[in-house]
């Protein structure tokens, strides 16, 4: 039975399709640009009639952002509170059951729970010098700006409010999203490996900033295996959620003078770096081969899911490329910009 037959007669079904992912891509990129639109010129509004004014030739969403915290807190909230709730809405008007996305919070393995929280924080660790290091010294030489939140990070109080902007709230929401939905949907439709890589792919595309690439695709990787061989999109979450919690510990702790870089990044510095990312991902293959891999996984095969697996790229929609096609162009935007 095909995934349209299927579709057609159940009347609800457990399982995500490849036409369910690019749907979801083009939603998930199109949507909090739209909302952040409107968003912006709500705040412009209320900023004209507070008597805010502007620089000539300033943007006010920009102005706004960096200056106002009551416009720049909703603003970074816009994106994870679209993805969760196009992920219920698509799921009622689609009739797909909340178990297509692999979340299981009963039966919780304690060990695996912190052995992922434990390699969120040890990836972290391992890829920062290189990560923020050596390719940021890279981006500042080409012209490339990392961007930075403009919500304060230097007491104690501002680091547990940016913990639930940018780490707690994104783990939950985004893993719904890319691993739960594009991940499980593109392994029916193009097989595991595959899977991984484009969902991983997808996952980095959505950050739309190329400063904001690399990490988000290594990670992207690391939360599909996870999802893969435990079966529980939960355990990806956790990972994620101790991988952004250090870093944005790291950059607090650098903020407060706890914790000194090195400014000059020399030869030593990018030879460390690679080594200990290299460690880090040795030590992550480990885990995987030794405990990841022996995971018994529960496969629940519920009326009307489809089983297709092809390494090939041809069960993907055309509307998947067209979303990949559109994202890019919006990084490109926003690096010219």
């Amino acid at each position: 039975m095909s995934e349209k037959e299927a579709i057609k007669t159940f009347s609800k079904r457990n399982f995500y399709t490849t036409t369910d992912v690019a749907k979801g891509f083009l939603f998930a990129l199109l949507l909090p640009l739209l909302f952040s639109f409107i968003f912006a010129y709500v705040g412009y509004g209320i900023a004209s009639l507070a008597g805010i004014t502007f620089g000539e030739g300033e943007s006010f969403v920009t102005a706004l952002y960096e200056n106002y915290l009551w416009f720049s807190i909703p603003y970074c909230l816009i994106t994870q509170i679209t993805f969760v709730c196009m992920f219920f809405i698509y799921n009622k008007i689609n009739k797909v059951s909340f178990s297509a996305c692999k979340l299981k919070v009963k039966k919780l393995n304690v060990t695996t729970t912190l052995l992922c929280a434990l390699f969120g924080i040890v990836l972290v660790i391992g890829f920062y010098g290189l990560i923020e290091g050596c390719f940021g010294k890279l981006f500042d030489l080409i012209g490339l700006e990392i961007s930075e939140s403009p919500i304060p990070l230097d007491n104690f109080w501002w680091y547990l409010l940016n913990l639930l902007l940018f780490a707690i709230i994104p783990a939950f929401c985004e893993e719904l999203i890319f691993r739960g939905v594009m991940y499980n949907g593109l392994k029916r439709g193009i097989g595991r490996v595959g899977a991984i890589f484009l969902s991983s792919l997808l996952f980095a595309l959505l950050h739309q900033n190329i400063t904001q690439f690399i990490f988000p695709f290594i990670m992207g990787i690391v939360f599909s295996v996870v999802v893969e061989k435990t079966g529980n999109l939960f355990y990806a979450m956790i990972l994620h959620l101790f991988a952004n919690i250090t870093t944005l510990t790291i950059q607090f702790l650098i903020n407060i003078n706890a914790l000194t870089l090195p400014t000059e990044i020399g030869a030593v510095y990018v030879v460390v770096s690679i080594i200990l990312a290299l460690v880090v991902s040795a030590l992550f293959v480990i885990f995987y081969l030794f405990y990841l891999k022996k995971q018994k996984v529960e496969e629940e095969k519920e009326v009307g899911e489809v089983e297709e697996h092809s390494i090939f790229f041809k069960n993907i929609p055309l509307l998947l490329y067209f979303g990949i096609f559109l994202s890019v162009v919006v990084i490109v935007i926003n690096a010219v910009i």
